[in-house]
């Protein structure tokens, strides 16, 4: 048995993949609201788009069953009219006089009767313009025949009874026959003419004796006016098939005269079967067909199923276009959504990362009054209390290093120094001693420099002037053990700075570097301004320090943790009151190597030293 809670992790584990954790909350939002609106997109779209191709499908072939019907229609009907004007000469007692008769008449009656078919033939072929032309054959081989062209004249070696319907139509009980669509053979100067054959035989209207035939010639213009008055609003192929299975029309003009069989197009079952009409559908076409009863023709529409899919594919594509256009439509207004939501949140988190950095005068500016802007409120609120209280611990740490610094300097009464000093300086003149008094005068400037400036902010005039005093005394110690390069830009003595921070450096690069180094070395002291900074460099080519006592000492300046002895002004305190002053991006930076040397960077703003500093605490 599997328990409740297993279940529910794992599924609660398909829903929440590692991916979408990693996602932002406007990302998430953006995803929740795409998969809420793609998928019932899709879904419809996908309906809309099978349903929609079972729909055009059938009423394609709907509308296809309907039309060739409508052509069988109006070819039958097209016939008929042939059938009766036919007929009209089957049952004019003139035209039946003339043919029973006119073989035995004189000549000039001949001439007359001929005249007189001439001019009933002419009546005829202006009844339809498809009528290529009409004759009247008679039982005596007489030929009364009236063609659209006068110049044409009938082959000579043409002869009726040469054609395989001649027989046919002799016949005692024949009475009409349609000739399908052939290439004419009659006329000399006229080749390639298409034409279809209506004739009729003509019998006594008492007797019922055989008198011969009228032949009606018709264009073949005039299937394709039919025909094409109705496959202009179908897309695809229009054939007629005779009842001997004959390819009689093609509206491509590939298959005329071709046997079905032959022509590469596949019924389930033979034409002849199908009374009426009857639809097929394989890979490639869609067949449709429509037999009359009355010619024996049968009708049929082709089309390419790609065609149809195109017009599936035109309405799956409008589908996809729309589905895209509503995606981006419900993209924008999610996203709007989602930014609503997320970038009060991003703001605070900015904040929160600005408070982290140490950022205290930060604000949330989130005007809403929602849940989010309640906790920007609460957390302006909560930042304001952190500044006040690290602005306390400063002042407090503040004035221990000022007590630490006043009692540092307070160890021996100065006055008291100073009046000694002087007293031994001038022995030192009587004496002769200029060595001695020069020292003297060297150590009583420095006791003077901590008497008068009583400020911690001097000018780096005051605090390299008490760098030289110190040198000088040092230069007496240690005789030629070092030499000393001062390199500072012009007005660079005008900038304010904390005191005792170079002089400091100057004697650990002095003590700890030149004078464990054998043979002479030098102290480089450069001081230069970089736009809005100072940069003081004080290097030395002394023993330097191991790659782990510079770690150790790195890390205690990042760290603000004491190296230095009490009771002295170290490197730490140099570095900790330059932060505390200024700002947490300046302060000190140490960097060397074992053997070659140490090289201290200290960086302070650049502001001019103003008689108001002197007042500073």
């Amino acid at each position: 048995m599997v328990p409740q809670n297993s279940t529910d992790t794992r599924i609660k584990s398909l829903f929440t993949p590692l991916a979408f954790k990693k996602l932002s909350l406007k990302n998430k939002l953006l995803v929740t609201y795409l998969i809420m609106a793609v998928i019932p997109i899709i879904i419809i779209g996908t309906i809309s788009y099978m349903k929609s191709s079972r729909t055009i499908i059938r009423q394609t072939e709907a509308y296809a069953s309907l039309m060739i019907g409508q052509i069988n229609k109006d070819i039958d009907a097209y016939i008929d009219k042939f059938d009766r004007i036919t007929y009209f000469a089957y049952s004019n007692i003139e035209v039946q006089q003339i043919l029973e008769s006119n073989h035995l008449q004189p000549y000039r009656r001949q001439l007359d009767n001929r005249d007189k078919m001439h001019q009933f033939l002419l009546g005829i072929c202006v009844i339809d313009l498809n009528i290529d032309g009409v004759y009247i054959y008679t039982k005596e081989g007489e030929l009364f025949h009236k063609n659209i062209s006068e110049d044409s004249s009938i082959h000579e070696h043409y002869t009726f009874q040469a054609e395989p319907w001649y027989d046919e139509i002799t016949k005692e009980d024949a009475k009409t026959m349609l000739i399908p669509i052939h290439l004419e053979q009659k006329y000399h100067n006229q080749r390639g003419v298409m034409n279809l054959s209506y004739i009729r035989a003509i019998k006594n209207i008492y007797n019922g004796r055989y008198l011969g035939f009228i032949l009606v010639d018709i264009n073949k213009k005039a299937i394709d006016e039919i025909i094409g008055e109705t496959s202009s609003k179908m897309d695809g192929r229009i054939l007629i098939i005779d009842e001997n299975d004959t390819i009689i029309y093609d509206s491509e003009d590939r298959l005329f005269g071709i046997h079905f069989k032959n022509s590469g197009l596949r019924f389930e079952k033979n034409l002849k079967d199908y009374d009426t009409s009857y639809s097929n559908m394989n890979d490639n076409h869609i067949m449709l067909t429509n037999r009359s009863k009355q010619t024996g023709w049968t009708v049929m529409f082709i089309t390419p199923t790609s065609q149809i899919r195109q017009k599936v594919y035109e309405i799956g594509t409008f589908t996809i276009f729309a589905a895209i256009f509503c995606a981006l439509i419900f993209l924008i207004i999610s996203t709007v959504i989602s930014l609503s939501i997320s970038r009060p949140v991003n703001k605070l988190k900015k904040a929160i990362s600005s408070v982290e950095g140490g950022d205290l005068d930060v604000i949330a500016d989130i005007g809403s009054n929602d849940e989010i802007g309640q906790l920007s409120r609460s957390f302006n609120k909560m930042v304001l209390n952190i500044k006040g209280l690290v602005k306390e611990v400063y002042e407090t740490q503040l004035k221990k290093k000022e007590a630490e610094l006043s009692a540092l300097q307070s160890q021996i009464n100065p006055h008291f120094m100073y009046n000694t000093l002087e007293t031994v300086n001038m022995m030192a003149i009587l004496e002769g001693n200029f060595e001695i008094s020069d020292v003297l005068t060297s150590f009583s400037s420095i006791l003077r420099f901590n008497l008068d400036n009583k400020s911690h902010i001097i000018s780096i005039e005051k605090e390299m002037k008490y760098v030289s005093d110190y040198l000088n005394i040092q230069k007496v110690r240690y005789k030629k053990k070092f030499n000393v390069r001062i390199e500072m830009e012009p007005e660079i003595e005008k900038y304010r700075i904390l005191k005792l921070t170079v002089q400091p450096l100057v004697e650990n690069a002095l003590y700890h570097g030149i004078t464990e180094k054998e043979g002479t070395g030098t102290i480089n002291i450069v001081l230069k301004k970089e736009k809005d900074r100072i940069r003081i460099v004080v290097a030395d080519d002394g023993i330097g320090m191991t790659e782990q006592r510079l770690e150790d000492v790195t890390h205690s300046l990042e760290m603000e943790e004491a190296l230095s002895k009490k009771g002295s002004i170290g490197l730490n305190n140099i570095n900790e009151r330059i932060k505390l002053y200024f700002g947490s991006q300046y302060g000190l930076k140490i960097s060397g190597q074992y053997g070659v040397g140490t090289r201290c960077e200290l960086l302070i703003p650049a502001n001019l030293f103003e008689k108001g500093d002197e007042m500073h605490v």
